[in-house]
């Protein structure tokens, strides 16, 4: 399990420093993904390969429960309200992590993306920005 809390970190809100080379999470944000990504499987019932494969690329597993699990990590760390993308934290996260332009082009193109429900909505989201970033597994 700590591998996978490990690995949901990175999945959620971070990209790799190393190639980046922008910045970094606090401590405090890493415990605040921890557990809410813990919360989420315990509420949503996704499956932990389902959302390993996902974070490896393959999205071959991804079901509604996948979805909510995006929908509900999104959530509970304030990136996601209603359906709709938190801009100033989002951007405030990814301008650490990547830095401003990077964040501000990416929302840009990812921000109103709109699915089938809320859960869909994230997973599109999550989706977007984690396109053409090899690194970044939001």
């Amino acid at each position: 399990m700590k591998f996978f809390a490990v690995a949901v970190l990175l999945a959620f809100v971070a990209v790799a420093v190393a190639q980046e080379g922008v910045g970094k999470l606090t401590e405090e944000q890493k415990q605040k993904v921890h557990a809410a990504a813990a919360e989420c499987f315990k509420e949503t019932g996704a499956s932990e390969d389902a959302v390993r494969a996902l974070l490896k690329g393959d999205d071959s597993q991804v079901d509604g429960k996948v979805k909510c699990f995006a929908k509900c990590t999104l959530g509970k760390l304030d990136l996601l309200q209603n359906g709709k993308v938190n801009e100033e934290k989002v951007q405030n996260i990814l301008g650490k992590l990547i830095g401003d332009e990077k964040a501000k082009a990416a929302q840009a193109k990812c921000n109103g993306l709109k699915g089938t429900d809320e859960c869909d909505t994230a997973y599109q989201i999550r989706q977007c920005y984690a396109a053409g970033h090899e690194s970044f597994v939001f």
